[in-house]
């Protein structure tokens, strides 16, 4: 069984304009070389062409009406074999009155049969071979028999043809129309399953190239290609997510330009790939850490590809990692150490107090009073020192329970509003306990007062920074806020279900080189400082499951966000 191509409307549609652009051009080249014949005979008032001129104008006008309800027609298969019928009259007419068997343009019928090919497959070929077998078959009978007028005919044999060669003329063409039909038909055939096999595969590639944008626009890692002029021609999703930069902002526009950080990081491209790491602006101005690995392109529009991450949150990862790493040896080692000082400064405080007790009055006096309080004054501190010290170690695993945070929030603040230390400071909290948006509970598992020492240490951290700003004193200008918000979702994966505190104040800020180191044990820019108090918070902070962030601007102030994870299900 032959497998038979279908066209699809469309294409079976452009094909038949094709033969109606043929059609219109054989008439005119017909009717040209009737007009050239006929003025070659010096006789343009003869009638007998006069049939070849009605020819051309019929075959014109049909033309022209199948030009015209194309558009309006359903079935063009059928459409296609109604003109095949009426062509292959046409062309009959055009043998008759060229001469009949004698005629050369006999010829029309195979180009015909070669076109119904083109349009309609080896179906249509066979149709066309064998209505115009038997047409051509007929009117060659008629004309041996003298049954139609040979008053129309422009060229005739002089000579009266035989039964044989009436015959053999019959016979040749029908079979030279069917070897046409089955050659014609078979490379139509062909041609077809080639264009439909190049179809799909414009198909797949369609689809391949689609996939591919959507696997480059979805992968989470930036992506942007670079010209030979260093100009950026494509940005995925993640560079925008990234950089904060759309495609409309940097297309076309030099890397150097969009990103300072990376220029003449092109130039040591060649035919290996580079990996740096470089701090870059975002859209915002926000400071990121990214890795970046620059490969060469195949030129032109992709001259460069620069693939890129976003390191910053591991980099503070790698950070924290290692801050405790050291802070577990230092603790361990520290821990010891600190209970054998401890010991030993407990005996020279006990000691110095009896002593000052059995003394009289009168040997206390002058400096020997001085120096016995600077001895039970500095062996306290020492001794608050250390237990902070032992605290920061090894905390304390105190107990353990399910508690609503923003109310221990607002306990320490009120308290801490009304403590010396907060004399001055316009202290506020957000957002207001009568806003809608006001945070009314958020539990969380953990200690209730070691949560609560984390707040008062940054209260206090905060006053004491503002008062350094103002030479020792708090004016009026002074301003701590306190504010609570719950992550639910929709943002980082580690911040969903968490509540965030932050206390910020117009202090005096934190210099850069310095916060990185913030939150390390006996670090600390105050001169009284035992640079425990934030470390402590950290230690703390960790050990419910959360962290602490911290951004600061010298002069304008500092803000310290506690972020903490929520119970899944409230009590």
């Amino acid at each position: 069984m032959v497998s038979q191509a279908v066209s699809p409307p469309r294409s079976i549609r452009a094909k038949l304009l094709a033969m109606m652009v043929a059609r219109v051009l054989l008439a005119l080249a017909f009717l040209g070389v009737t007009t050239w014949f006929q003025v070659s005979q010096g006789s343009l008032s003869e009638t007998l062409f006069y049939p070849l001129y009605v020819i051309a104008a019929f075959v014109g006008l049909i033309t022209l009406f199948y030009a015209l309800i194309l558009s309006r027609v359903r079935n063009l298969r059928l459409f296609a074999y109604i003109q095949v019928t009426i062509d292959v009259i046409t062309i009959s007419v055009i043998v008759y009155v060229t001469g009949g068997i004698v005629s050369y343009l006999n010829i029309l019928y195979p180009l015909l049969v070669i076109g119904s090919s083109i349009v309609l497959d080896r179906r249509g070929a066979y149709y066309t071979a064998a209505i115009s077998s038997i047409i051509y078959g007929v009117l060659i009978d008629l004309e041996f028999y003298r049954l139609l007028p040979a008053k129309h005919q422009i060229f005739y044999s002089p000579v009266d043809s035989t039964w044989e060669d009436v015959v053999t003329t019959i016979a040749s063409n029908i079979l030279a129309f069917f070897i046409v039909a089955y050659l014609a038909g078979y490379l139509a055939e062909k041609t077809a399953r080639i264009e439909r096999e190049l179809h799909e595969k414009d198909i797949d590639f369609d689809r391949l190239e689609h996939l591919n944008r959507q696997i480059v626009d979805n992968i989470p890692t930036g992506i942007m290609t670079i010209d030979e002029a260093g100009r950026v021609t494509s940005f995925n999703r993640a560079a925008v997510d990234i950089t904060g930069h759309t495609l409309r902002d940097v297309y076309y526009k030099s890397m150097n330009e969009i990103f300072p950080a990376l220029s003449g990081l092109l130039d040591d491209v060649s035919t290996t790939d580079l990996s740096v790491e470089r701090e870059c602006e975002t859209k915002s101005g926000l400071s990121i850490s990214l890795g970046l690995v620059l490969s060469p392109g195949q030129g032109e529009d992709m001259a460069n590809v620069v693939i890129f991450q976003d390191l910053t949150q591991m980099k503070r990862l790698e950070e924290e990692l290692r801050r405790d790493d050291r802070l577990k040896a230092l603790g361990e080692l520290s821990a010891a150490i600190a209970h054998e000082i401890r010991n030993p400064l407990a005996s020279i405080s006990g000691s110095v107090q009896v002593l000052r007790e059995e003394l009289s009055a009168d040997a206390l006096t002058g400096d020997r009073r001085h120096l016995m309080e600077i001895v039970v004054r500095e062996t306290e501190r020492l001794n608050a020192l250390i237990t902070d010290f032992l605290l920061f170690a090894k905390p304390a695993d105190g107990k353990t329970e399910s508690f609503d945070v923003a109310e221990v929030i607002g306990e320490t603040v009120k308290v801490f509003s009304n403590s010396p230390e907060a004399a001055g400071i316009d202290i506020r909290t957000l957002p207001e306990p009568e806003d809608k948006d006001d945070i009314q509970s958020a539990f969380v598992d953990g200690n209730r007062r070691q949560l609560s020492q984390v707040f008062w240490n940054l209260l206090l951290n905060a006053s004491i920074s503002m008062k350094d700003l103002n030479s020792g004193k708090i004016e009026g200008s002074s301003k701590l806020t306190v504010s609570k918000k719950t992550i639910r979702g929709g943002g980082e994966v580690a911040l969903e279900g968490s509540i965030e505190i932050a206390i910020t104040d117009s202090g005096k800020g934190i210099a850069p080189e310095n916060i990185e180191r913030i939150f390390d044990p006996f670090f600390s820019t105050r001169e009284l400082g035992t640079g425990l108090g934030l470390s402590l918070a950290h230690r703390i902070i960790e050990s419910h499951g959360g962290r602490i962030e911290v951004t600061s601007e010298l002069g304008t102030g500092t803000t310290f966000k506690v972020i903490l994870p929520l119970r899944v299900e409230h009590p």
